[in-house]
């Protein structure tokens, strides 16, 4: 295989991969696999009596990835008396397996979140057990659907708009 120079930027709609060829088999070994996703789930309110949002949002995670990181961003500003807004991202609608909930990060105590404002999520940690391998939320062999949600402490009087964006990195597969 010959090398390549390129004088501008690299493209390719299914990532890169770094890869072995067995001398004996000439067969392709995948070491691994470059590039990085980003996915949005929009339109997420707060709702207008406290509670979860009344539109989750939805991601769908594709095969072999891991979530590395999610913020999400203030698109139209809610108004709330003097409560608390926050939220969870997981697997299940109203889970927190990837995110734990946090009801004031987005809004402790106040009455309204600039448009723009950008809050970064802490990712749950893995967890470790004795009988198996390490299990980490974030990895997912197979797709499957990412629920993210806003909660509110107090009735909203105008409910906003937030957006999720969910960063993640394909690996080459486990099995």
């Amino acid at each position: 295989m010959a090398n390549t120079t390129f004088s501008g930027p690299v493209r390719s709609e299914n990532g890169f991969q770094s890869v072995d060829k067995s001398s004996s088999t000439g067969a392709y070994t995948t070491r691994v696999v470059l590039g990085k996703g980003v996915g949005y789930a929009s339109g997420v309110t707060v709702n207008t009596t406290a509670g979860d949002s009344p539109a989750i949002g939805e991601f769908t995670q594709p095969a072999n990835t891991v979530i590395t990181a999610i913020k999400i961003v203030c698109i139209t500003a809610p108004v709330i008396g003097s409560g608390d807004i926050g939220f969870e991202v997981g697997t299940s609608s109203s889970g927190a397996q990837i995110v734990a909930a946090i009801t004031d990060q987005i809004l402790d105590g106040g009455t309204t979140v600039v448009v723009g404002n950008v809050v970064n999520l802490t990712l749950v940690a893995t967890t470790e057990s004795t009988t198996t391998a390490p299990v980490s939320a974030q990895y997912t062999s197979s797709e499957r659907t990412i629920y993210c949600n806003i909660t509110n402490t107090q009735d909203a009087t105008t409910a906003g708009s937030f957006t999720f964006i969910i960063e993640y990195v394909p690996i080459a597969s486990l099995s």
